[in-house]
């Protein structure tokens, strides 16, 4: 009984002992939770604190910012207040010594009144100076406000930059707490892991008190009693174990929250080190800017001192110019002489041929005109060949009307766009060896400057145009010398004894009496200058004495024409002084195969101005016995004009006269040419003169049956359709119907459909392309 009591003794202070472990096992488990809830609440209040400090540096900082920014702006104001001060009490005093000193002045005018013309300008200089000086105290302050707006951007991107740093470093701050933070979750982890161990233990001892059958119990007890007493040293270990490493982990994130605030405030202090170096910087910087202000001041008042003299020097050279005029005169006429071209061919030596007696004279003459014809057919054959056809009626009346030019000065080609009116005058003159200048008319051309060419001021030169060198070049004998051997060296390539051709393009998109209307007068009065010309007056500067531009009969005149919103009408004192030539409108349109390059295909050889000379009539004695019946029938036409106002001038039937005598085919059949007949010769040039001539005196008259206009027209219409000259009808009927139909309402002649004419030997050819 004594073993079995004490086995059950044994066996009650195991279970007692069971219970005993199993209640510290359950004290264990409370104090560890109520360990790790401690640690929670600690670990609320520490960021809880953290928290609150950060907020506490940040409401710090920030009132340390809005003080300092307050200070600062207060330091600008005031800066700038007294700045002010400064300045206007200058203004003032200055504004006083001002008053004292014009006080003084006026007084020392009224008793000085002997010096007034010395005081005024002294007078006159200290306003100015004041003046000056009032507007550098004006700059003065507006410096001052750019300062102050500067100080202001400057202070403003200051604040932000230790904005960003103060956020940087909490930024810094919280992730440093995070770091902590997972420290203390990686330190709860280990100590679940060291308890867990410590169960596995516990379990382990239980199952090894299940095998103790057959073992001696006091060595079971004592090893019992021994693991107690290891079991209850662990157990005390591991209760105590954990708050220590809390409590040092708490010192240690104590340490570290000093360290930080220590840090804190040796970065405030570094703030606060930078922030009177940032200071010292804007305070550099603002006399930089004041510096750079006056430097400014300083360059603007150099440039207007720079800018004095050179007026002055501008001035002087002007005075000094009247005393180096004669020099400068000269260089503008070597401008103006300077050559259109210096690669121009030397025309071919004209001999002129002197009769011995009148059969002689008449050989010689029926020799030039028959020169003159193969000429002008050479020319028409050369533009086939080239691609270009033109209507051979109109190639004779363009060349009549430039043997013409001493009554008709300017022959206008007019017609649809892209018939050949700007291609004609071209390719008669490379073919025709006339020298050829064209000019494009522009809409602002308002003097014969803007086409001749103009001083130019900025430059102190005379800007030439071609066309001015051209008929400066063309009034000039060609000057050489001999060098080595038989070679010559040209001086001046002067083309006084060749013929030049200029062209207006499109004449009308200005008005020809702002530009050309001095060449018109000057040109009219070559028909009663025997062997001279007049001069036409080019200005070259104020002051100076014009370039004398001799008009030459060398040189001939045409212009093109279009009839369209763009362009103006022509007023009567162009048209009295014109030949109007109208080019058909185009019934079958014609192809180009290909293009040629012209100077390739025809090298180009001047004419002889004696041979085109030669070619003119300079009287209408061949054809006098031959006018009489045309004469009669202009003096019809001018009779019904006076119904409506209108009235045909001398001019006009001189120029007509002049023509007819001119027309290549009537000086042919006038010296004996078998092959033309005086009578369709004379019809037709009569037919053109009258299209180009009187037709346009027409333009405008009301259409109207019932108006004075209208009743005149009629007169016209019946003379046209219903008189003939001779026995040979004017084959105008056509064309003058069509100008009363479309001209809504006016007369307007506009087409050339008398061209296609049949009836005479002569069969004008197709329309021009």
């Amino acid at each position: 009984m004594g073993l079995f009591s004490k086995l059950e003794a044994l066996l009650r202070q195991i279970a007692d002992g069971k219970a005993d472990l199993k209640k510290r096992e359950e004290e264990f488990y409370i104090r560890q939770r109520e360990a790790e809830g401690e640690l929670h609440n600690k670990r609320i209040k520490l960021e809880t604190e953290i928290s609150e400090t950060r907020e506490k540096k940040l409401s710090v900082l920030e009132e340390e910012i809005a003080k300092f920014k307050i200070k600062r702006l207060d330091e600008v104001a005031e800066a700038e207040q007294a700045e002010r001060d400064h300045i206007h009490a200058e203004i003032v005093i200055e504004r006083e010594e001002w008053r004292k000193e014009l006080e003084e002045s006026r007084k020392q005018l009224s008793v000085e009144r002997n010096e007034l013309g010395n005081q005024k300008g002294a007078i006159s200089a200290q306003q100015s100076d004041l003046q000056n000086r009032k507007t550098d105290l004006e700059t003065t302050e507006k410096i001052l406000e750019r300062k102050g707006e500067l100080l202001e951007n400057q202070w403003q991107k200051k604040y932000n930059e230790l904005d960003d740093k103060l956020e940087a470093l909490l930024e810094k701050e919280r992730k440093s707490l995070e770091t902590e933070r997972q420290s203390y979750k990686d330190e709860i982890v280990r100590l679940r892991d060291s308890l867990r161990i410590q169960t596995d233990l516990a379990g382990a001892l239980e199952q090894l008190k299940r095998q103790l059958n057959g073992k001696d119990p006091a060595e079971v007890i004592r090893e019992l009693n021994s693991k107690a007493v290891e079991f209850n040293r662990l157990r005390e270990e591991l209760a105590t174990r954990p708050t220590e490493e809390m409590r040092e982990q708490y010192e240690s994130i104590k340490k570290e929250v000093e360290r930080q605030t220590k840090l804190a405030d040796e970065r405030k202090k570094q703030i606060d080190a930078n922030r009177d170096d940032i200071a010292e910087i804007d305070d550099l910087r603002l006399r930089n800017n004041g510096l750079e202000a006056e430097n400014k001041i300083f360059e603007q008042k150099a440039s207007l001192f720079e800018n004095a003299a050179n007026e002055y020097k501008a001035e002087l050279d002007r005075l000094r110019a009247a005393y180096e005029r004669p020099a400068e005169v000269e260089a503008r006429y070597k401008e103006i002489e300077k050559p259109w071209d210096d690669k121009v061919q030397r025309p071919p030596e004209y001999k002129k041929q002197e009769p011995k007696n009148a059969d002689e004279a008449k050989g010689i003459n029926k020799m030039n005109v028959l020169a003159e014809i193969d000429w002008l057919e050479g020319v028409s054959r050369k533009c086939e060949e080239y691609g270009m056809h033109f209507n051979s009626r109109i190639l004779y009346a363009f060349h009549t009307a430039l043997k013409t030019s001493e009554w008709s000065p300017l022959t206008i080609l007019a017609g649809v766009s892209g018939t050949g009116k700007s291609e004609l005058p071209r390719l008669y003159s490379h073919f025709g060896g006339l020298y050829f200048e064209p000019l494009s008319v522009q809409p602002n051309w308002d003097s014969q400057e803007s086409m001749l060419g103009f001083f130019n001021s900025i430059d102190n030169k005379f800007d030439a145009q071609p066309v001015l060198h051209l008929l400066a070049q063309s009034q000039k004998k060609w000057e050489e010398k001999k060098i080595d051997g038989n070679e010559t060296q040209v001086i001046y390539p002067g083309l006084e004894d060749a013929v030049c051709l200029v062209l207006l393009d499109e004449m009308n998109l200005a008005h020809p009496e702002l530009y050309f209307a001095e060449f018109l007068s000057k040109l009219e009065l070559r028909r009663g200058m025997k062997g001279l010309v007049p001069s036409l007056p080019v200005k070259i500067g104020a002051g100076m004495k014009p370039y004398d531009l001799p008009l030459g009969r060398n040189v001939l005149w045409t212009g093109t024409m279009n009839q369209d919103e763009t362009t103006k009408s022509l007023s009567d004192k162009v048209l009295d002084r014109s030949i109007i030539i109208h080019f058909p409108r185009p019934v079958k349109l014609k192809s180009r195969e290909e293009l040629i390059d012209l100077k390739k295909f025809h090298k180009f050889s001047p004419l002889p101005r004696g041979n085109w000379e030669n070619w003119w009539e300079k009287d209408v004695s061949n054809i006098k016995d031959n006018v009489a019946p045309y004469k009669e029938y202009i003096e019809k036409i001018n009779s019904y004009l006076a119904v409506a106002g209108r009235a045909i001038g001398h001019r006009v039937w001189q120029s007509i006269e002049y023509y007819m005598a001119n027309y290549p085919k009537v000086r042919a059949a006038k010296n004996g040419e078998t092959n033309f007949k005086l009578d369709d010769a004379m019809h037709k040039a009569f037919e053109d003169q009258l299209v180009q001539k009187v037709m346009p005196k027409l333009r405008g008259i009301d259409t109207h049956r019932n108006s004075k206009g209208g009743k005149c027209l009629e007169e016209i219409r019946g003379l046209i359709n219903n008189t003939a000259i001779g026995d040979k009808p004017v084959n105008l009927a056509k064309d003058f119907e069509l100008a009363c139909e479309l001209g809504y309402g006016q007369f307007m002649w506009q087409t050339a459909n008398y061209l296609e004419d049949n009836s005479t030997p002569d069969k004008p050819e197709e329309e021009t392309n």
